[in-house]
């Protein structure tokens, strides 16, 4: 910045005491890139030196705001270094505004000086040694500005713009008592109305074009008091074309103006108004300090702190020009880059990238590893799914985030109906990362529900009669629903599923001794004379090829058991297939080591039981996990299709289901995987699809026969009596 220091000096000015000027009969010198006429000495790149008529000099000086021109050590000094420090304690805009010591002026000594401006300075020499406009605190006096008119501010220093007396002349920013050379013309009330050639009026004063302060406003004089071009950081006033009278020249930033051409606050460079006449606004085109310039569809600027919604701030690598720029515009011609996202409402800007967070109406936001865009909901593509969302914008969730209503480990997916979208989940899942497809399509699973089996990652149904399977033939059952029980085939660990004490089961077992139950279902615990329970069927145990059981028989049963084999219930069972490992799961000499339910086997190897339905416990009364076709309730197994009472909230069954898990919190129904509608409940053989129990069909089917026969004999006596009649 090209600052201004009036003050008179030795010829042999120097710059923090480097000498003298550099020449003595240069006509033309440069400082901060501006050539400077008439000179009588430049002094390096600092300073240009001017000769007064009274034998001073008048420097115009390129400082920092911390170096001083000292007129009694003749050149420019530091005020925080010595040998400037120790002649000024603070210095601005090339003047010394607080003195540490004595100096002259002209040759005329001031005193010691420890703080600011002095009577014996005048004019601009007294200005840059206070560098600040002195107003009358509201009593009037000579010279004085006008209380509160100080505030013309050009560059970083503030002028008056109304004198104290009505009489005085505002020249320069300064009021004078006298003005013989007619500069202010037609003065009135402490401002001038217009101005002699060679000056310009500004804010109630007038100032010189050639030198400052009027140079930092004025750039080329035109008519006689007219500035015909402005400096950069103002615009010309419309108004003021052809007519003295008018301010010539606006500050881009004033926001008070004058003619109603008003600037744009905070503005640095703009150009003039469109309108003439009416007035109008500056266009910006560049703002000050931290402020980011940002115009508006309608062509309008202003210079933020911040950018609006639907536009970022951008810094231009060269120039370090400031502006705001649309989140969805092309924005072409940035460095670095600054492209917008078409359809982008709102935005964040970084390392050369735009980073769409909102979009418009009726668009949704994808996000990818490396982008984002904004698409039709059509556009979210494989992996994401449109939701929508009018407070925080619609966006395309990833199937697998949960907290926007899609599934955990979910890769493919589609949208529900909007009558079947839960608060939480929003999808169907139709493929899964690692885990399983669940049969209902709402989650991935470890591992599938009873009654379905994993089939390239989707859990499949199984046939009707199994819990557990190998696939969906009618044997390749591995494990049953309670009340039946696994008849194997030729196949190791498969087989068919088929009622409790029935078939092979029920062979050579003794009258009412179908009782050990083992997950859920009942074996024979006591064959008839020469036969003994081994994993459920009665083996004769001499000719058997179950010997590696090692049952030892008697009366019925086994009394002892070898290897994998655990003595339960009257007979021997593997531990390592069922039935015998839904009970045990590891034995040492015919005892039980490990139970299935959880439970520590007792001294004798027998499991404590759990309540029924549960496959484990953590006692005797409280279950912590269900056989299948069952559903934990307050500590419960309770049947898929049953209602039941958890705490304070209700469980409702299902129809028919068969499998099924609880809610994971609070009332409502159960998921259900499996319905059946079979003619016999795999839960309770006892019960057929009509509800009658066994011994009920039982007693209708001997009705049925007496009825039958009382109607036959009926129809003999009637047809053999009445024809003998």
């Amino acid at each position: 910045v090209n600052q201004v220091a009036a003050l008179t000096g030795p010829e042999g000015a120097s710059v923090d005491g480097a000498g003298p000027p550099e020449s003595a009969a240069m006509s033309v010198c440069r400082v901060g890139g501006r050539t400077r006429t008439p000179v009588t000495a430049c002094v390096g790149s600092h300073l240009e030196v001017h000769r007064t008529d009274s034998g001073g000099l008048v420097a115009l000086v390129h400082l920092s705001s911390d170096m001083d021109l000292h007129s009694s050590l003749g050149g420019c000094y530091s005020a925080s270094a010595a040998p400037g420090g120790g002649a000024c304690r603070k210095a601005r805009d090339g003047a010394c505004v607080r003195h540490a010591e004595e100096h002259t002026v002209n040759g005329r000594s001031h005193g010691f000086q420890d703080s600011g401006p002095h009577d014996s300075m005048q004019g601009v020499e007294r200005r840059n040694v206070e560098g600040i406009c002195q107003d009358d605190n509201g009593s009037q006096a000579t010279t004085k500005c006008k209380q509160s008119k100080c505030d013309v501010s050009i560059g970083d220093t503030t002028y008056c713009s109304q004198c104290s007396m009505d009489n005085e002349y505002l020249i320069n920013g300064e009021c004078k008592a006298t003005d013989s050379e007619s500069i202010c013309v037609s003065p009135t009330g402490g401002v001038c109305t217009s101005c002699k050639e060679g000056y310009f009026l500004h804010k109630g004063g007038c100032y010189k074009i050639a030198t400052p302060p009027g140079s930092t406003i004025c750039k080329t004089a035109g008519a006689a008091g007219i500035c015909e071009v402005c400096q950069a950081g103002y615009f010309k006033n419309p108004a003021s074309t052809s007519d003295a009278t008018k301010q010539s020249c606006i500050a881009c930033g004033d926001t008070t103006g004058a003619d109603s051409n008003i600037g744009v606050a905070n503005c640095a460079e703009c150009t003039a108004p469109a309108t003439s006449g009416s007035g109008g606004t500056a266009k910006c085109t560049k703002c000050t300090g931290p402020n980011y310039l940002m115009t508006a569809t309608d062509g309008s600027t202003s210079c933020v702190t911040e950018c609006p919604t639907g536009y970022f701030g951008h810094t231009a690598t060269s120039g370090g020009l400031k502006t705001c720029q649309s989140c969805s515009g092309e924005n072409a011609g940035l460095t670095p880059a600054g492209a917008g996202i078409a359809g982008c409402a709102a935005c964040t800007y970084d390392s050369a990238k735009v980073t769409c967070t909102k979009c418009e109406t009726g668009k949704y936001l994808r996000t990818t590893s490396d982008s984002t865009s904004c698409v039709e909901a059509s556009g979210c593509g494989s992996g994401f799914f449109p939701k929508a969302d009018d407070k925080a914008g619609n966006k395309c969730a990833a199937c697998s985030t949960a907290s926007d209503g899609g599934i955990e480990n979910c890769t493919e997916c589609s949208l529900l109906p909007s009558a079947s979208r839960s608060s939480a989940t929003l999808i169907i899942c139709t493929k899964c990362s690692n885990n399983n497809l669940s049969p209902l399509k709402n989650e991935c699973m470890a591992s599938c529900p009873a009654g379905t089996y994993a089939k390239d990652k989707v859990c499949t149904p199984c046939h009707a009669s199994c819990s557990e399977c190998a696939d969906d033939a009618e044997s390749s059952c591995t494990a049953c629903y309670p009340g039946s029980v696994l008849n194997h085939g030729s196949t190791a660990g498969k087989g068919m599923c088929i009622p409790e004490c029935t078939g092979r089961y029920a062979e050579n077992c003794g009258a009412g001794m179908c009782k050990a139950e083992l997950g859920g279902s009942k074996y024979c615990s006591k064959c008839t004379a020469g036969y003994a329970p081994i994993d459920g069927v009665c083996t004769q145990v001499a000719t058997t090829s179950r010997d590696a059981s090692g049952c030892t028989a008697s009366g019925g049963v086994c009394t002892t058991c070898t290897g994998d084999y655990a003595l339960l219930s009257g007979g021997c069972y593997n531990t390592q297939a069922l039935p015998g490992s839904a009970v045990c799961t590891a034995a040492n000499g015919g005892q039980c080591t490990a139970c299935a339910n959880g439970q520590t086997p007792d001294s004798s190897g027998v499991c404590p039981a759990c309540p029924a339905g549960c496959s484990k416990c953590s006692s005797s009364s409280i279950c912590t996990d269900c056989l299948a076709g069952y559903y934990l309730s307050s500590s419960k197994s309770v049947k898929c299709s049953e209602n039941s009472t958890n705490g304070s909230n209700t469980i409702t069954g299902v129809k028919d289901c068969v499998s099924c898990k609880e809610p994971s919190s609070g009332p409502g129904p159960v998921t259900c995987y499996v319905t059946q509608t079979p003619t016999v409940d795999p839960t309770d053989p006892s019960v057929n699809k009509g509800g009658l129990s066994s011994g009920a069909i039982a007693g209708i089917s001997v009705a049925a026969v007496v009825v039958v026969g009382g109607l036959v004999g009926f129809l003999c006596w009637w047809f053999i009596c009445r024809g003998k009649a």
